[in-house]
């Protein structure tokens, strides 16, 4: 879990992005407290990620539900006093009616004191309007990935399952191991987190254990959960060729997904999403067992080529972050 010292300020927002006659524009939010023009972005509320902050704040600021994209420059800066730290992501307007967006939180509309304009630029008009110049950073790898053509990607999200009831405390079948109460309670946090990716389709082994960790998601989107069985630690003890083909087939598919595993699957399922990654790929996938902490997830961000699948940003989110 990432920690920062007592008193920093978090924040997270996004550079929503959309392109008209083959320009790039960015939307932009004017404060008249401040008389400055900047990104969507707001404070994170006790027990909320980074990323679904992200997404409540542009919903707030500008009315428009998003769906997060890679990962932008990390802001940090003083204010009042202490060390304001901004997380940002690529965004852009979220499709009508998508599932996804029901499994997300209602949200307030900011009030014109807070937010009094709202407004779609060409990048060099941004560059002129945007106030405070740190700012642009985020804009710029934005620009650099939209040039390069590795801006339109898709979230494929990995994730292991919440804490399981322990084996020698279970005397049923394995498969039907459930989790803890302290794993249901995360994967209850996870509803927000899957959403402001834009998952739009759930996968997982079928041992429960999975398939509950991902389930609230599910029914909050209104998806089904399917499950393969190449995906249970047995499937993968016996036939490990299997699961990372199985694997493989799901990260090609051209939509973003949710895949709940189990912890001795990973080091193949790692392995598979490397071979997808160039040098150009920002973010590292994790290098040491267990990889992912019980109800950890890996992001990663993939562009679809000719030539199969590209990991251009990998990122991970382990526990709730708090001030």
């Amino acid at each position: 879990m990432r920690r920062y010292p007592p008193g920093t300020v978090i924040a997270a927002g996004a550079v929503v992005w959309r392109v008209r006659n083959g320009e790039l524009q960015v939307l932009a939010v004017h404060r008249p407290r401040y008389d400055d023009w900047s990104w969507p972005k707001g404070k994170l509320d006790h027990g909320e990620t980074l990323p679904a902050c992200a997404v409540r704040e542009v919903a707030e600021e500008t009315g428009k539900q998003v769906v997060l994209g890679q990962p932008l420059p990390t802001l940090r800066y003083p204010a009042g006093g202490k060390t304001k730290v901004v997380k940002y992501w690529a965004a852009h307007v979220a499709s009508d009616g998508a599932a996804y967006v029901r499994a997300r939180p209602k949200v307030k509309d900011a009030s014109k004191n807070e937010i009094d304009k709202k407004r779609w630029m060409s990048v060099e008009e941004a560059r002129r309007k945007i106030t405070f110049k740190d700012d642009l950073r985020p804009l710029e790898v934005l620009v650099d990935a939209f040039e390069n053509d590795r801006l339109e990607t898709r979230a494929f999200v990995l994730v292991r399952h919440a804490r399981a009831k322990r084996r020698k405390a279970w005397s049923g079948k394995d498969i039907e191991r459930p989790i803890t109460t302290a794993g249901a309670t995360r994967a209850r946090q996870l509803v927000p987190l899957f959403a402001a990716f834009g998952a739009k389709h759930v996968d997982s082994s079928p041992a429960r254990r999975c398939v509950a960790t991902v389930e609230p998601y599910a029914q909050a989107a209104g998806l089904k959960v399917k499950t393969y069985d190449p995906l249970t630690e047995p499937g993968h003890a016996s036939k490990p060729l299997a699961t990372a083909k199985t694997f493989v087939k799901l990260m090609e598919r051209t939509s973003s997904h949710v895949v709940c595993a189990h912890r001795p699957t990973l080091p193949t399922i790692i392995e598979m999403m490397r071979a997808a990654t160039r040098p150009y790929t920002r973010g590292a996938l994790p290098r040491k067992n267990p990889y992912l902490p019980a109800g950890g997830l890996l992001v990663a961000h993939i562009l679809d080529t000719e030539s199969g699948p590209r990991v251009t940003a990998i990122e991970t989110h382990l526990l709730q972050v708090h001030p």
